[in-house]
Parts: C-alpha cells; sequence; structure tokens
C-alpha cells in the first residue's frame, strides 16, 4: 500500500505539511505518510517522546488506538490544531503567526470525542517481589512469517511498498513516486483496457487505487491484510455495483478454483513472506486462460548491477526476469509480455545524491526517467512488470 495521492483528504494533508515544513522539522504520522514526507515518523517509533519532541504531529482520527496513550492524551497540551478535515488533524508545537488555531472547528471537537471515547489503556501490573528495575539484554526478535526466507523484509499489514528511491542514504522523490503510480497505471490500462465483461480480482489492493481503472469489469475484488486500507477502498466504492474488498492473506485466498478471469499483483510480490505460494493461490483462482500482471524489483536492473559493481549493499532483494518468468511457469503461468519500469542511477551511485538531489523532483528529470524505464525494458529497468496467462 502506496500514499493514497488520489484520496483528497489524505492529498490535503501531505500538501499542507510540504508547504509549511522546514528542513530540520520533525514530524510524526501515520506510517502512509513516509511517501508524501519521506522523513515523517511513524507512531510506533516514538517510544519514550513527548509532542513537545516533535514540529508536527499528525492524528488520523480513525486511527487513535495506534497512537501510544501518553503521547496522545498530553498532545493537546504541548501542541495547537492549525489544520483539519474530515480524517486528519495536524498539530503544531510551535506554530507560526499566520497558523490559526482550529480547536473549536468540528473536526478537532470530533477528534477530542475520539479520545475521550477510548477504552482505558490497560494498567502495567506491579514487578513481583517489589523487583523495579532489571534489564535483560535481548537479541532483537524478527517477526515469524509462514515461509519466510532470510534476506526478504516482511511486509506488516498497512506498510507501504518498498521502492529503490525510498531507502535509506537515497533521496525519496514523492512527485517520482506519483510518477512511477502513474505509469504504472498506465501500463494497466495498456494491458487490460477497461477489463470489460471479466471478474477481477486486485492481490493486496490497499485502498483500492486502481479499482477506478477497471470501469467496465463485471466485478472487483480486492483483498489486502491492511484493516484501514481496505475500510477507506469499502468507503471510496461504496457506491459503485460490484466492488468489494475482503481482509485475505495473498498465500491462502479463499476463493474457488478458476473465480476470476484477471488477477492483478502490483508491488506485492516484493514484501511478501511466500512469493511462490501467493503466485500459486493467484493461478489456482484464476479460470482457464485468464491473466494475472504482476510486478516485481529487478535484481539486475542496471542500478543495482553499478552498486554490486561497487561493492556497495544492494538493498532489495528483488528477482531477475529469468526468475520471475520461471516462478510464473512452475505454478502453470505462461509469461506472453512484459515492460520495464523507470530507470534512474543517480541515487545509487556513491558522491551523486547530493549534487543530483534537485534533480529527483524535476518534471523533465522524472519524464526523462520514465522514458528510460520504457526503452531499456524489463532486463534494464528497476522495476519488471509482466503479464501471464494460464495455460
Amino acid at each position: 500500500m502506496s500514499f493514497p495521492h488520489d484520496d483528497r483528504p489524505w492529498a490535503d494533508t501531505a500538501g499542507f505539511l510540504r508547504e509549511r515544513m522546514g528542513a530540520t522539522d520533525r514530524v510524526v504520522a501515520p506510517d502512509p505518510f513516509r511517501f508524501a514526507i519521506p522523513r515523517a515518523t511513524r507512531f510506533g517509533q516514538i517510544r519514550g517522546e513527548t509532542p513537545k519532541n516533535f514540529d508536527w504531529i499528525v492524528v488520523h482520527k480513525g486511527e487513535l488506538d495506534r497512537i501510544p496513550r501518553g503521547f496522545l492524551t498530553s498532545l493537546s497540551a504541548q501542541a495547537v490544531p492549525v489544520f483539519a478535515n474530515e480524517v486528519f488533524v495536524v498539530f503544531a508545537s510551535s506554530p507560526a503567526p499566520d497558523l490559526s488555531d482550529q480547536s473549536e472547528t468540528d473536526h478537532v471537537r470530533a477528534f477530542a470525542v475520539g479520545v475521550e471515547s477510548l477504552p482505558p489503556a490497560p494498567a502495567t501490573p506491579p514487578p513481583p517481589n517489589g523487583i523495579s528495575a532489571i534489564r535483560v539484554p535481548a537479541a532483537p526478535m524478527a517477526p515469524v512469517v509462514r515461509g519466510l526466507r532470510a534476506a526478504r523484509p516482511v511486509r506488516e499489514p498497512g506498510q507501504a511498498p518498498t521502492r529503490p528511491w525510498q531507502i535509506a542514504g537515497s533521496i525519496p522523490g514523492v512527485a517520482r513516486e506519483r510518477a512511477f503510480q502513474e505509469e504504472l497505471d498506465r501500463l494497466v490500462v495498456d494491458y487490460v483496457g477497461t477489463a470489460e465483461g471479466m471478474a477481477v480480482l486486485d492481490i493486496g489492493c490497499g485502498s483500492g487505487r486502481l479499482a477506478p481503472l477497471l470501469t467496465e469489469a463485471a466485478s472487483v475484488t480486492g483483498v489486502d491484510l491492511a484493516a484501514e486500507a481496505l475500510a477507506r477502498a469499502r468507503s471510496r466504492h461504496a457506491q459503485l455495483p460490484g466492488f468489494r474488498f475482503v481482509r485475505m492473506d495473498a498465500a491462502q485466498l479463499g476463493f474457488e478454483a478458476a473465480s476470476f478471469d484477471l488477477a492483478l499483483m502490483l508491488d506485492v510480490l516484493d514484501m511478501l513472506a511466500d512469493p511462490a505460494a501467493a503466485l500459486a493461490e493467484a493461478a489456482r483462482v484464476l479460470a482457464r486462460g485468464g491473466r494475472l500482471m504482476v510486478t516485481a524489483t529487478n535484481k539486475d536492473s542496471l542500478p543495482f548491477r553499478a552498486m554490486r559493481r561497487l561493492s556497495l549493499p544492494v538493498p532489495l532483494p528483488g528477482v531477475s526476469v529469468q526468475e520471475l518468468s520461471g516462478m510464473l511457469r512452475a505454478v502453470g503461468l505462461s509469461p506472453v509480455r512484459m515492460d520495464g519500469l523507470f530507470l534512474s542511477l543517480g541515487w545509487s551511485l556513491p558522491g551523486i545524491g547530493g549534487a543530483m538531489g534537485a534533480l529527483e523532483e524535476d518534471p523533465e528529470f522524472i519524464e526523462a526517467m520514465r522514458l528510460l524505464g520504457r526503452r531499456c525494458g524489463p532486463d534494464q529497468a528497476l522495476v519488471i512488470c509482466m503479464m501471464a496467462r494460464k495455460d
């Protein structure tokens, strides 16, 4: 799930922050905001910190239970609400004079009611025998996920997909991420048109961003593990017949065999614990002649090869064109088309990032990256897009 740029409350909130944030300002926000505000801290990372430690605090009114209770209850005393809409309230710990206090608006009142309605925080039980301060060093525990391979990152529910340009040390680009999504949308339309008359399955659907492209599908079913993203998807498409969104594991789809004519697995494969199982499930639920459209990070892309040549660590495992083709064939799917998405060397070469940083959000440079990805094809581009048909 990436940042929902096409969802107005989310886009307006991100736009407000980008216009106001200073170069050194600290911001804490729900996880998807790291796509729009790359240096945003997640609420799960603020242990021991208080609102006054941040310049900006972005609160999702529907996710108050995800914010540490002490942080949440001290928020109104340590910061001022300066922006609010039907979904978010943005607080500033030191608001500029031209920002007005929004405390008396309906949106902020709704936030206050939500805080008051939260159940009491669970009490911390006292330690036995009066012992109060023992620290036991322990190695960090990795999440236990069925089929997890050690080198593969695990995508938690609600976590956005990782792009090469959003890794530590790279130069994240909001405009570039938006352009990537637009390029992916173009390929969806090019590959499947409007999906006229098809039963479509969108695996890892997030907030349902792709659904509006499938305007003539007989039905569109989206599955994801992120409950909050599914709630947004249901809200956005509530008036459209034939659309449904359900919480489901990509490796354990609860559908009968041959239920769908088309399956989409976009921005998903790289972050799954068991990609092979997810592909097998996608193949199982496709009817004979049905098609799967899938994307994956290209481990043999030109930038990744450059990093290996320079003895730099490659941040994402990815797959090669040959590996992805082989994985599809192993589950009874025959590749029929493949394309490349985006190509840029600047973020991956040491010493180049700072000099080229300004270009990473430049429309001309972004368009060049888009065209290079198209022209160099899947063997060289950062991301592989592939269509396969069920035999």
